[in-house]
């Protein structure tokens, strides 16, 4: 575009001059020299421009090469930078580290500088092995009054190992649980001295109710822990549920909803597709009153067992912080968390199973019922 708007510019004066000189072979001649010329120029330029925008580019480049290997020289004496300062903090935190140790050497060790340093530090050794080896002697026996389950008070001596009491005496041995009311500490199974038998010991110390009380439902479930709670609301519920349905289906038959729409049909003006919409919607009615409330019965059956993986969950992780506390030696002491795991897991199907298959019984009639529905309205529309 601009080689062209060149050559018009330069054929502006021979236009005009050609307008004066009316010999057009001498001016068409004149104009062709003219344009050979203005190429000729253009050609130049423009090589001329194509080489300088060659070198320009070279050099940008160049240029562009220069400056990333700037940035990288210049990331890596960031990180060299940043590694510096990691190692100033570190050798800084050592030697802080160095001089408390110092210092608190220096305060450990006895006063007499006259002593020499290795007598120093075997001095302050032996005064260490005596303060850990009275730390780990075995709990010394306290005597104690208590009392054992019918009341009777006895005398005897107790040994604590964390939250376990365990109390012996010429009468008998057993586990002890303080009293809350502030009255005397109970012993609620106390076997003989001479008895083989082992003891029975609950691990927390917050259960006198397993030995004091038969082996019951209660106890059962109370073993399974705070997980039981929503377990047995769910259970409840069911039975709820279940139980007003049965008075349902026992109230109200299905043949009154046949003669309801024996009586729509009747009392109605409306006659085909009219009449079918109107009956239809009395059949929706009469099956969403069979459907009422077995949603619970859904929900009750897919919770329930969640329920009671949430507390077989909670059960083993009780048991293996009792693992991690005693080891394993004595699997009576990890019957606690054992047996939390195993009452809410059976907790759990126990609900679960009777409201599946109370939810399917009642699905099916439902679904049946109105199945006989939409039969009775063919029947009725046929007539």
């Amino acid at each position: 575009m601009s080689k062209k708007c060149f050559i018009l510019f330069a054929l502006l004066p021979f236009l005009f001059h050609a307008q004066e000189e009316m010999d057009p072979r001498v001016f068409v001649k004149r104009i062709q020299e003219e344009i050979t010329v203005c190429r000729q120029k253009a050609e130049t330029v423009q090589k001329a421009t194509e080489d300088d925008w060659k070198r320009h580019s070279e050099r940008v480049q160049a240029l562009q090469k220069e400056a990333d290997e700037l940035v990288r020289q210049l990331d890596q004496l960031t990180d060299e930078i940043d590694n510096l300062q990691q190692e100033n903090q570190t050798a800084a935190t050592k030697n802080a580290v160095a001089q408390h140790d110092e210092l608190r050497l220096a305060q450990l060790l006895p006063k007499d500088d006259s002593m020499p340093l290795a007598s120093r530090l075997e001095q302050l050794t032996q005064e260490r092995i005596a303060i850990l080896e009275e730390l780990f002697q075995p709990p010394k026996p306290v005597a104690i009054i208590a009392k054992d389950a019918t009341g009777k008070q006895i005398k005897g001596d107790v040994v604590r190992y964390g939250p376990v009491a365990y109390f012996f005496s010429q009468d008998g041995r057993g586990q002890l649980y303080d009293n809350l009311d502030g009255g005397l500490p109970t012993v609620h199974q106390l076997l003989p001295t001479s008895s083989q038998s082992p003891l029975p010991l609950d691990v927390t110390g917050k259960h006198p109710e397993l030995f004091t009380q038969p082996s019951g439902l209660l106890n059962h479930l109370r073993q399974g822990g705070v997980i039981m709670i929503p377990i047995l609301l769910l259970g409840v519920v069911c039975i709820i549920v279940v139980l007003y349905k049965l008075l349902e289906l026992l109230f109200h038959r299905p043949s009154k909803d046949f003669l309801l729409l024996e009586t729509s049909a009747k009392t109605s003006s409306a006659k085909g597709e009219e009449l079918e919409n109107e009956l239809l919607t009395v059949v929706q009615k009469c099956v969403a009153r069979r459907e009422h409330l077995l949603f619970w019965l859904g929900v009750s059956a897919s919770a329930a067992p969640l329920l009671g993986l949430l507390g077989t969950v909670t059960g083993m992780i009780h048991t293996f912080r009792l693992i991690t506390a005693v080891g394993v030696g004595d699997a009576r002491l990890l019957a606690d968390g054992i047996s939390e795991a195993l009452v809410t897991t059976e907790a759990g199907l126990c609900v679960a199973i009777p409201a599946l298959l109370c939810h399917a019984w009642l699905t099916r009639m439902a679904r049946r019922h109105a199945t006989n529905l939409e039969a009775k309205i063919s029947s009725i529309l046929a007539n």
